[in-house]
């Protein structure tokens, strides 16, 4: 029995010693995870954190569960994976609880507000911040609890902007200057929040400000913005600071809008295919999409075709594919929140669920709304313009009314010949012509009897664009009439239109039909096919 008992109590302590230095392993993976995640390759920092995870769950390491779980959130929230933001954050939370970990469970509840709003669920998404405002007010850490909160705010603004008032706009800037006041209250140095991250947060937080002024403030403050931008831009320059892989792509992005709202468009080319280049390690379709979008514009902006038509199609693939992933995932949420509601009150299931109903209809419906406001103002300017244009004969191309006498002294020509020039232009608009594949400048001119020089100068002072717009222009106004006006060519394919009105591919024309309407042709069609079917069944009620 002597034997046995120092025997048990060697083998005793050195178990507790093997499972001390395996938290101690732990722990050292999921920093060297958390590094990896932010700086190296994301996909390698899920490996190391799911291995981490196991071994954590295997020993019953509660915090290593913890702090893994939290990490495993935080890449699928970079992911744009909203359904497991919200699953993993619910299996973190009740553990988190019993540590008392405020700064894992402010970032959970901040992550599942996120994840609900970006999934249209407005109101489950505004308590899970309050929720989040609540945990990181317990944080003891002052620095960190700056940190988080700042973190809280920033995000809170995707509530707002779904909401569709006059105060939306006063409650985006107040929460992203509230933003601002907490990360910069966090000392320097500190023990408890790297410099990396407050910096990285306020090139962050610099940047959605300026994004604000270019894209949700009335009017638009270009000038407003380039002070937060000039800021966020130091930062991103600096190589004092280490920013996250994931933060260096949504900056390089929201540079390039600020550029492209300049119409700066060589920076917008440079920072927009600097991010797609970042991506690779980031791996997120969300900033590739925004990414393809700029180069896009970009290009159809400067007059390079050939890689407009190569960004257009990576832009419409990815476009499509993120369509179905948000399809698929917005209906695992409502399961949740249904299910938690079931265990409060088993009689309310019925009213709960035809609520949350409610409430998903009208957050899609404000999450379409900005776009597809614009979109149907624009198709109603369109439409509004061919019915009074439709007395007076055909869409013409718009002149411009202000334009003087040419008075350019390096070309001069006499009135008279301007005149006639531009009544011959007034009968070639009104002609078949247009739709020609192979006019040109050279053959224009020849066909109305003048050099090309006279021409192109003409076009360019009175009708305010270049010979390629200029019958572009012409072109898209021809098949809206006759789209308007003969509605058999509706059921015609895109490509047959483009076709017919003389483009060479249907990816130009459908370009080319955006810039002229604002709208695509697909729309157009569509909403011209059910003006066409409400007429009918209106002069069907008459007739009963």
């Amino acid at each position: 029995m002597r034997r046995i008992l120092p025997l048990f109590i060697v083998l005793y302590l050195f178990s507790t010693s093997l499972e001390a230095q395996t938290k101690k392993d732990i722990d050292k993976q999921l920093k060297e995870a958390g590094y990896t995640l932010d700086f190296v390759d994301a996909e390698k920092g899920l490996k190391i954190i799911l291995q981490a995870r196991e071994a954590s769950k295997h020993i019953g390491y509660e915090e290593g569960i913890v702090k893994s779980g939290h990490m495993l959130t935080v890449y699928y929230m970079r992911k744009d994976d909203y359904k497991k933001v919200i699953d993993t954050s619910y299996e973190v939370e009740a553990l988190a609880l019993e540590h008392k970990n405020y700064t894992v469970l402010s970032d959970i509840y901040r992550m599942r507000a996120l994840s609900h709003g970006q999934l249209g669920l407005s109101k489950p998404s505004y308590e899970e911040y309050l929720t989040a405002l609540e945990a990181s007010k317990k944080i003891q850490k002052k620095n960190t609890r700056h940190y988080k909160t700042s973190l809280i705010y920033s995000n809170m603004i995707t509530y707002f902007d779904q909401m569709d008032d006059n105060h939306s706009q006063d409650s985006i800037l107040y929460y992203l200057k509230k933003s601002l006041e907490e990360i910069k209250q966090i000392e320097e140095p500190n023990p408890d929040v790297k410099l990396n991250d407050k910096y990285d947060m306020l090139a962050g937080t610099n940047s959605n400000i300026g994004m604000f002024y270019i894209n949700q403030h009335e009017p638009q403050r270009i000038d407003l913005a380039e002070r937060y931008f000039l800021d966020a831009i130091a930062i991103y320059n600096n190589k004092k600071y280490k920013l996250m892989a994931i933060n260096r792509v949504l900056l390089s992005n929201s540079f390039g809008r600020f550029y492209h709202a300049k119409k700066d468009y060589s920076n917008t080319i440079k920072y927009a295919t600097n991010a797609l280049e970042l991506e690779k390690k980031a791996n997120s379709p969300y900033m590739r999409q925004e990414a393809y979008e700029m180069l896009l514009d970009s290009y159809l902006e400067i007059g390079d075709k050939s890689m407009s038509k190569k960004y257009m199609q990576l832009f419409t693939n990815i476009n499509d594919s993120i369509n179905a992933v948000e399809n698929a995932r917005i209906e695992a949420p409502v399961d949740r929140i249904v299910s938690q509601e079931k265990k409060k009150h088993t009689t309310t299931i019925l009213i709960i669920a035809g609520c949350i109903i409610i409430i998903i209809a009208f957050a899609i419906r404000f999450f379409w709304k900005r776009k597809n406001r614009i979109l149907h103002k624009n198709y109603e300017v369109l439409v509004q313009k061919l019915r009074t244009e439709k007395k007076t004969g055909s869409l013409a191309e718009e002149t411009n009314d202000n334009s003087k006498p040419l008075t350019d002294k390096s070309f001069n020509i006499i009135e008279e010949t301007v005149d006639a020039l531009l009544l011959k232009l007034e009968k070639f608009e009104k002609s078949k012509n247009i739709i020609k594949k192979d006019v040109s400048l050279t053959w224009l001119a020849n066909h109305l009897n003048t050099n090309t020089r006279y021409l192109s100068e003409v076009i360019k002072k009175h009708k305010g664009k270049s010979f390629s717009n200029y019958i572009n222009s012409l072109r898209i106004n021809y098949i809206v009439e006759l789209l308007y006006e003969e509605p058999k060519h509706r059921e015609y394919k895109i490509s047959y239109l483009a076709e017919l009105c003389g483009f060479s591919s249907r990816e130009v024309f459908t370009t080319t039909f955006k810039k002229e309407t604002g709208i695509s042709p697909s729309y157009f069609l569509d909403n011209l096919k059910n003006e066409i079917d409400i007429t009918d069944e209106q002069e069907k009620h008459k007739i009963v």
